[in-house]
């Protein structure tokens, strides 16, 4: 009894202290619920910016792969004409190296033909001498 007799006394306060934080839970709920309807908005527009960009996704993948399988083409014909380049000028390399060396074999020969040259030509200015001394002693009578 003695448990009745305090909350008689204190049964309107305690009334409207209950009333009190019913209003405030119900203030927290609503404004949970608020948050919650905000939460699932932010949910439905991620999935959406997500189903967006898994579309876009989709689409550009067969270009990227398009892409990379033309830049591996490309590739291996750089590769190739690379290889082709670099036999050429092998080739042309061992040109040059023959080339050279006729050409100094040719220096050679033309240097060792000088002096053989040289003496040819005076022996031809002898002979055009003796030509002309026969020629006018010849022409004297």
């Amino acid at each position: 009894m003695r448990g009745k007799s305090t909350l008689k006394g204190k049964g309107p306060a305690v009334r409207g202290a209950l009333g009190e934080v019913i209003v405030v839970m119900s203030l927290v709920l609503v404004g949970c619920g608020k948050q919650s309807a905000q939460i699932e908005q932010n949910k439905f527009k991620l999935q959406a910016m997500i189903e967006q960009n898994t579309h876009q996704i989709g689409c550009i993948t067969p270009h990227i792969e398009q892409n990379q399988q033309e830049l591996r083409s490309a590739n291996i014909a750089i590769e190739n004409n690379a290889r082709l380049v670099a036999a050429d000028m092998a080739v042309v390399a061992d040109a040059q190296m023959k080339m050279q060396q006729m050409r100094q074999t040719n220096d050679q020969n033309l240097t060792a033909t000088l002096p053989i040259a040289g003496q040819h030509q005076r022996n031809l200015h002898i002979e055009i001498r003796n030509v002309q001394s026969s020629t006018q002693t010849v022409a004297r009578p």
